[in-house]
């Protein structure tokens, strides 16, 4: 008896990264033609500007905004994260085996995406934060995408994809959906923070939200590199006529 075929489990993740990257060009193609993906930059900065935080008020949102996003905090997380689930999965002395330092190399790959695909587009697109006052491209400004909305949402939903995932330390569909909503809140309070403190444009918050998926993406299919899915069993096959 023939075994059932198998395929990749990263492919699913892959072509996801590809549509990202495809959803993240037209958002660049926006912010150059000025089309209605910035439509509400002016009118937010403006509102914010009118209730801007001051004093112990916007200390602490300086602070939650800083935990939340900058790399300084975000790459301790999710890297100590990967060393854990690797030290778990095949103990220190089998660390440095492929199979075993793949959460490490997938995190790797995902910060790698991050600066690449990041930097590329802040140099190349040069736009000016709202602090300026101004929206003006190639004026060496490095607002879009923003950084920070890119780091949350790496680092909170590929802990999760480490953690309890079915390429995960502790592979629990069910608590991935209960932690998925309070991750998501986590990135959206910190993404709003960044435009209200006058930080980002609002557009450039769900830029930094797609680039940090793409990221997330591309971490997961290393993380799930050389494993393979058989598909479910069907209806077993009618007997030949005649036996």
């Amino acid at each position: 008896m023939l075994d059932p075929p198998t395929r990749p489990t990263w492919r699913s993740s892959v072509v996801a990264a590809i549509l990202g990257v495809l959803v993240f060009a037209v958002c660049i193609w926006q912010v150059v033609v000025r089309g209605p993906f910035v439509a509400w930059d002016w009118q937010f900065h403006f509102y914010v500007d009118a209730h801007h935080p001051v004093g112990w008020s916007k200390t602490f949102l300086d602070i939650v905004a800083t935990v939340t996003g900058e790399r300084l905090f975000t790459i301790p997380m999710v890297g100590g994260t990967a060393l854990y689930v690797a030290l778990k999965q095949g103990g220190r002395g089998t660390l440095w085996q492929v199979g075993t330092r793949r959460p490490v190399l997938a995190v790797l790959a995902g910060l790698v995406t991050i600066a690449s695909i990041g930097y590329g587009t802040k140099f190349g697109l040069g736009r000016t934060g709202p602090h300026h006052n101004m929206d003006v491209l190639h004026a060496g400004g490095q607002a879009f995408p923003s950084g920070h909305a890119a780091n949350t949402f790496f680092t909170g939903f590929f802990i999760l994809c480490l953690l309890y995932s079915a390429s995960g330390l502790r592979p629990d569909l069910h608590r991935l959906r209960l932690l998925v909503p309070v991750v998501g809140g986590v990135v959206v309070i910190a993404g709003a923070l960044m435009s209200w403190l006058d930080y980002h444009w609002l557009s450039d918050i769900p830029g930094g939200w797609l680039l940090g998926f793409i990221a997330c993406m591309v971490s997961l299919s290393v993380l799930r590199g050389g494993q393979r899915r058989v598909p479910a069993a069907g209806p077993p096959a009618p007997p030949a006529p005649g036996s």
